[in-house]
């Protein structure tokens, strides 16, 4: 997905002769519409015409308008995203055909074992040998999930959650020891208002954004869940995928981004507005990256595609779904 990032103060987006214009004070800038499947604001001051919304979602662009912390505020497209209601019959028909249990295995199971990788990527290229024994549990806790049987959802939900926050305490104490000690951080914590934390936040949001607009063009309904609860106006779904991508869509370029000095400013527990620029730029560079599944090489947003295709498959009965882990 090539995405355009609008930010700043007092810009004007508008569509004219085929191309997104951007008006500021210091001047115009254009990017053709051919180039641009997702806008992506980051910022309030921004005011956008009916014109161009209209044109956003006639062309399928989707516009996405992130909070202070990354999170989408709202996001418009075509109110039509698929013409079909079967992947959804299917999807709410798995809450009680035994499928949702398997799609709470396969997304737990993947999150896990993208952990491990990434924490054998880091044992191997900064030589830290002790972290040979944090992806062993790790790994010894993905499988652990997969053969948990004869449970009902709310059971499993439950020893997956218990799951995860173990494997959590041994992945992020292996991040925190090879991040610089000046950045604060102790460990993963939403609410945290260190760097790390605030940057880890901001780019889960982003993510958000990228996996709704899949699940949405592949027929599946964001907000019913398998992993997550259901809770009104929380679209559940849409965090049960996020599990998948977390590891190599943001928790792999923002620690990477900082052990190489980047700098982020923090103030009130959020990022500032240069430190959001940051961090969109290195996930949506990340987005961008090749990454080796299944024998095959796609970059990180096809795998978002592929895995939402291949869930929405799976849940209508017509293939299988893996747990999606990545060679490291």
């Amino acid at each position: 997905m090539r995405t355009l990032v609008v930010s700043g103060y007092g810009v004007k987006m508008s569509v004219e002769k085929g191309s997104v214009v951007l008006k500021t004070r210091e001047g115009a800038s254009c990017v053709p519409l051919s180039e641009v499947d997702c806008v992506l604001v980051t910022t309030s001051g921004v005011s956008v015409t009916s014109k161009a919304i209209r044109y956003f979602t006639k062309l399928g662009v989707m516009l996405v308008f992130l909070d202070s912390r990354g999170m989408p505020a709202a996001v418009l497209h075509h109110p039509f995203t698929t013409r079909t209601v079967s992947t959804r019959r299917a999807q709410y028909e798995a809450l009680y055909n035994g499928k949702a249990e398997e799609v709470v295995k396969i997304v737990a199971a993947s999150k896990l074992g993208n952990q491990a990788g990434f924490v054998r990527r880091i044992r191997r290229e900064l030589g830290i040998g002790e972290l040979a024994e944090v992806e062993r549990k790790i790994l010894e806790l993905a499988d652990s999930i997969s053969k948990v049987k004869g449970k009902t959802l709310s059971e499993l939900r439950s020893e997956v959650v218990s799951v995860e926050a173990t494997s959590a305490r041994h992945y992020w104490s292996a991040i925190a020891s090879i991040l610089p000690r000046d950045l604060g951080f102790e460990g993963r914590d939403q609410d945290g208002c260190d760097a790390v934390n605030c940057a880890l936040n901001y780019g889960y949001g982003m993510l958000y954004s990228v996996v709704w607009k899949y699940l949405s063009i592949h027929g599946l309904d964001p907000y019913a869940g398998f992993l997550h609860v259901d809770r009104s106006g929380k679209p559940v779904l849409t965090f049960d995928v996020v599990e998948v991508f977390r590891v190599p869509a943001v928790d792999l370029p923002v620690v990477r981004a900082l052990r190489q000095g980047v700098k982020l400013e923090v103030r009130n527990c959020l990022l500032g507005r240069e430190s959001r620029a940051k961090v969109s730029s290195v996930v949506l560079r990340a987005m961008r990256e090749k990454y080796s599944a299944y024998g095959e090489v796609k970059d990180l947003e096809e795998w978002v595609s592929s895995f939402s295709s291949a869930l929405a498959s799976y849940l209508r009965g017509e293939s299988q779904v893996r747990p999606l882990v990545f060679r490291w």
